[in-house]
């Protein structure tokens, strides 16, 4: 949680939206309710390619019980779009136009942490060289990845999870987190 990272997309162009392999990203069973819904707003920002795979096979995958996005050629997310060569998230570009009120599943918005739930949740720091510019701008501005990952972790967290985790796991006392989960 402490080692440097802060992402930079116009050096890493999004590739942890086109990460190679057969599963995209990680859902939660109630994020399929969600995205099947704001699936009409993010529609005309999806890759013809991505919407054909949307019509034959579906937009996830669910193997052993568990949820992933489909993805394009064994790479790309369904939902990433580019622009200007950097991948993008159609919830996202969504979101903050404020046409939809879902930013982007939550594993998306945690990397490169992943969530691992068995008999507790565990999150596992994700090092791929996709990630190493994140690691070089973190190391240049002094970021430690769990800051860099504040919003996603109140979100999927809260914000007393996040501050004890701060302060009590990591030892960090400088930085308080107020009502909106912004720094104090």
């Amino acid at each position: 949680m402490l080692s440097p990272f802060k992402c930079d997309v116009s050096r890493c162009r999004g590739a942890c939206c086109f990460i190679e392999g057969e599963l995209g990203a990680p859902l939660k069973a109630k994020e399929l309710e969600i995205i099947d819904n704001v699936l009409p707003e993010v529609w005309d920002l999806i890759p013809d390619k991505s919407k054909e795979i949307v019509k034959t096979s579906g937009w996830y995958i669910k193997t052993d019980g568990k949820y992933y996005t489909n993805v394009v050629n064994r790479k790309e997310c369904v939902f990433a779009f580019f622009e200007n060569g950097i991948a993008r998230c159609s919830f996202e570009r969504r979101y903050f136009e404020g046409k939809i009120k879902f930013r982007k599943p939550i594993s998306c918005h945690l990397f490169p942490l992943r969530e691992y739930s068995f008999f507790f949740t565990e999150l596992v720091y994700v090092k791929i060289p996709e990630c190493e510019t994140a690691r070089e701008t973190g190391f240049a501005e002094d970021i430690p990845l769990v800051l860099s990952l504040k919003e996603a972790l109140i979100r999927r967290f809260g914000e007393r999870w996040f501050s004890n985790l701060l302060e009590k796991e990591l030892g960090i006392t400088n930085i308080g987190v107020d009502k909106t989960g912004g720094a104090k």
